[in-house]
Order: structure tokens, then sequence, then C-alpha cells
């Protein structure tokens, strides 16, 4: 009987302990999610630096900034990379990831905010886009 109330016990300590765990995992995805897309920031950034604008991107993938980042390019001004993405870093059509493996999108120039010249956008957590819980540089 002791025995099956121990268990009891430790099933029900199990128990209400998952949903927290649940959470803080959840948190852990979306601060690696923030910190990739800062670091894409960091990034294009520095490629302004060199090239004095942004490059141009149509919101429908981030394909093109990981081949000017990485590079090479065949330009005197290049002077990256600006940003190293291991292969698990990046989608099979060339998009960088965020931490649910879904494709960042990148747009420049972008209308939707005034305080930021490009548009790095993450769906989130429920993986779709338009929703609350996105996550962006905005």
């Amino acid at each position: 009987m002791e025995v099956l109330v121990s268990m009891c016990i430790i099933f029900f300590i199990a128990a209400s302990s998952l949903p927290v765990l649940h959470r803080a995992r959840n948190k852990a995805v979306i601060a690696r999610t923030k910190a990739i897309i800062n670091t894409i920031e960091a990034a294009l950034s520095m490629y302004e630096t060199d090239f004095g604008d942004y490059p141009e991107g149509e919101g429908n993938g981030s394909k093109i900034i990981v081949e000017l980042l990485q590079g090479p390019v065949d330009s005197d001004r290049w002077r990256g990379p600006y940003i190293r993405l291991k292969k698990d870093e990046i989608d099979r059509e060339g998009n960088i990831l965020d931490a649910w493996k879904m494709p960042i999108i990148y747009k420049y120039p972008q209308t939707d905010y005034d305080n930021i010249p490009f548009l790095l956008l993450s769906a989130g957590p429920d993986r779709k886009f338009g929703t609350k819980d996105d996550i962006g540089n905005w």
C-alpha cells in the first residue's frame, strides 16, 4: 500500500510539472528564433555598410540573403562572409530556418513598419504567418 501511495505521489508531481516544462521549452525556442533574427540583422547591417544598401527581397523566403551574406560574391566591395550558417540551419530551397525548422521571410524594401528598413519574419510557435505569435524584427 505504501508503495502504491508513493507511486501516486510521484505521478502527481510528474503530471503537474509537465506543463511547466512545456512552457519553458517554448520560451527557449522563441528565444532561439529571436537570436537567429538578431544575427541576420547584424549580418545585413555589415552588408549595408559595405554596399550602401540592403539586398532586395520579395518576402517569399530568405534564399537571396543566404547567398549574398555567406558568399562569395563577385564584387570588390564584398567583405564577407557576414554570416556563417550550418547545413541544418538552411532548408532545401536555401532559406534560413527558425527554431521550428520553418523558413524565415526577408523583405526589402518593406512598407509595413516605419522603424525598420527590412522585414525578417518567423511564423512562430503555431507555424502560421499573420497570427499574433509571429516573431520579427519590428
